[in-house]
């Protein structure tokens, strides 16, 4: 992830970037806390001009699944770097692409 975030930025790619800097185990939250974090990374969501799913090996989670969801809703593009298994998850994702494909084809 960390070489693809490189790439992103090495071509001029402006992209907000879950960071591990900070953050709290999810279990030592509030429920006012784990909720204002999540309405916070919804923002981010809201402001970004498309969604890419850095799921590699396929790997989809409860929040990345929330996520496609919320995405989907705000008729934001979403790009998978690996096919998803479920299928109507898979519905809501615009395409599945290399991170090299996504920087040639959907950051232009």
């Amino acid at each position: 992830m960390l070489a693809f975030r490189a790439l992103l930025h090495a071509s001029g790619i402006i992209c907000d970037w879950p960071t591990v800097e900070g953050r709290r185990d999810p279990k030592t939250l509030s429920q006012e806390e784990a909720k204002a974090a999540i309405l916070l990374h919804l923002e981010r969501m809201d402001r970004a001009d498309l969604i890419f799913i850095y799921n590699k090996d396929g790997y989809i989670g409860k929040s990345v699944t929330m996520e496609i969801g919320y995405a989907y809703a705000r008729r934001k593009p979403v790009y998978a770097l690996a096919s998803i298994s479920d299928p109507f998850l898979r519905s809501l994702v615009s395409a599945v692409v290399s991170a090299e494909e996504f920087l040639r084809t959907a950051c232009v």
